[in-house]
């Protein structure tokens, strides 16, 4: 039975930025989503310690890091609203090393319970590194973490203090915690006043061309039975935020993605499974395929990860 408690919404967040639209946009997100929960923010900017070997060396000043101090809190200056930031406390913070390993110990370190990435940093060949951070993150992440993209280049506008207005959308996976992630999804939704749609995507069988007519009864099967195991999940979620029901058949992230657009879902929440399922630790995987396309914040929680 789900809880009748209302949850207090992400308590203490961590923005990690990079300084591109990219992360100020994560930013902004990271900013709302705190100003609803009178949250601590921290940001975060982690050097390349070949970068700033190489500045210390060309430039003869060890003083680089402190500098990216300074150009950190710039940069939160010029991305966070000035007139509601009394309400959420912002903090920032600097290190050297590997991107990946200080998000995940800051985040340790201080009781985070949400982590807001930019899942694109950089264009070109450096994607690849921005890609692998958030991936690395993604399988180690104890906590939840909203990845924010955008689909062009062009500078975002600010991100909405109502945000998610919309729909939020929930990718079930109809395994064995499944009940789990509907009951968090309709906490999420209640606790941000959206409504919520519940969807699950029947995974095609690839065939020879003789057998199709008899997958294509199957695939029936398969359809009506994740309907009505949907529609009892959605009925539990039904009675604290109105709830819809998706099902469809085809290719996982191609068909959450269409939902999500038919639907104009402002969230997508999906759930941080092992190789097996839809969160594979490669980057091939099937979830990290929605997520790296993804025109819509994405929210990846660890399995069975429930606001508390």
């Amino acid at each position: 039975m789900m809880r009748r408690t209302t949850w207090a919404g992400f308590r203490s967040i961590l923005c990690p930025i990079d300084f591109s639209d990219h992360s100020r946009l994560a930013l902004q997100y990271a900013f709302v989503v705190a100003l609803r929960g009178k949250a601590l923010l921290r940001v975060m900017y982690v050097n390349d310690p070949l970068l700033v070997a190489a500045a210390a060396a060309a430039l003869k000043d060890r003083a680089f890091t402190k500098q990216s101090a300074h150009e950190l809190q710039e940069f939160i200056e010029a991305t966070v609203p000035s007139r509601p930031r009394p309400a959420v406390r912002v903090t920032s913070q600097v290190s050297v090393g590997d991107p990946c390993d200080h998000i995940l110990k800051a985040a340790a370190s201080r009781a985070t319970d949400l982590i807001v990435l930019g899942t694109h940093g950089v264009t070109g060949a450096g994607r690849v590194f921005i890609g692998s951070t958030t991936l690395g993150v993604l399988q180690r992440t104890s906590v939840p973490v909203l990845a924010v993209s955008h689909a062009g280049e062009i500078p975002p506008a600010a991100v909405a203090a109502s945000w998610p207005a919309g729909p939020i959308l929930a990718a079930i996976d109809l395994n064995g915690g499944a009940a789990v992630e509907v009951q968090s999804a309709a906490r999420i939704a209640e606790r941000f006043g959206s409504s919520l749609v519940v969807a699950h995507v029947v995974s095609e069988i690839a065939s020879p061309a003789w057998l199709s007519a008899d997958l294509s009864a199957h695939d029936r099967i398969r359809l009506a039975q994740a309907q009505r195991r949907m529609e009892a999940l959605a009925a539990v979620a039904r009675r604290h935020v109105s709830t819809d029901v998706r099902v469809t058949c085809g290719n996982v992230a191609d068909e959450i993605a269409a939902i999500s657009a038919a639907e104009r879902a402002e969230l997508v929440l999906t759930v941080l499974l092992d190789r097996r399922h839809w969160f594979g630790a490669k980057r091939g995987s099937i979830s990290y395929h929605v997520l790296s396309h993804a025109v819509t914040p994405v929210l990846a929680c660890p399995p069975q990860w429930q606001p508390r």
